[in-house]
């Protein structure tokens, strides 16, 4: 089966991930992508911790992530894919990683940051790439979990930066 979901979520793996998406989904594969976090063995010792047992843990760069997509490594599984930063999945499309649709999940609160939807709060780094994935023809919608009603980032981002109506 193909990638069922691709979520920007800064916390990666916690409960709505599991219990949330993984349970409605029936994932059997997560991989969490960032370069970062692949370098640091606690971390991902952590993240094992969180995942089910019935639910293979996969912790790549984004670079691996892209380029197993492209060798279609993942069509075999029920695969959802975590990444903390709009960034990560920009440079993973970048990279030739094909993605239709991106689900912002949580991307929490820091200085300088402001805030979009409950618990979306981006800054101009965020707005950036969150406009370019859009131009690469990527959906982008805000959901915490599976029930509830999509929100259009793009829209939101508009209103609130550019000061226009979609």
């Amino acid at each position: 089966m193909p990638i069922l979901l691709a979520r920007i979520d800064d916390r990666l793996i916690h409960g709505q991930v599991v219990v949330g998406w993984a349970q409605s989904l029936k994932a059997d594969h997560i991989v969490v992508i960032n370069d970062d976090v692949v370098k640091n063995e606690m971390q991902k010792f952590l993240f094992r911790m969180a995942t089910p047992n019935d639910i293979k843990l996969s912790v790549l760069s984004v670079v691996e992530t892209a380029d197993k997509i492209n060798k279609r490594e993942f069509d075999d599984d029920c695969t959802i894919l975590l990444a903390r930063t709009p960034a990560d999945f920009y440079r993973l499309i970048s990279a030739g990683g094909k993605l239709g649709e991106i689900n912002i999940g949580g991307m929490h609160f820091a200085e300088s940051k402001v805030q979009l939807f409950d618990a979306i709060f981006v800054d101009a780094e965020d707005v950036a790439m969150l406009e370019k994935l859009a131009e690469m023809g990527v959906l982008l919608e805000v959901r915490m979990v599976p029930t509830d009603s999509k929100k259009n980032v793009i829209k939101a981002i508009n209103e609130k930066f550019h000061k226009r109506q979609v």
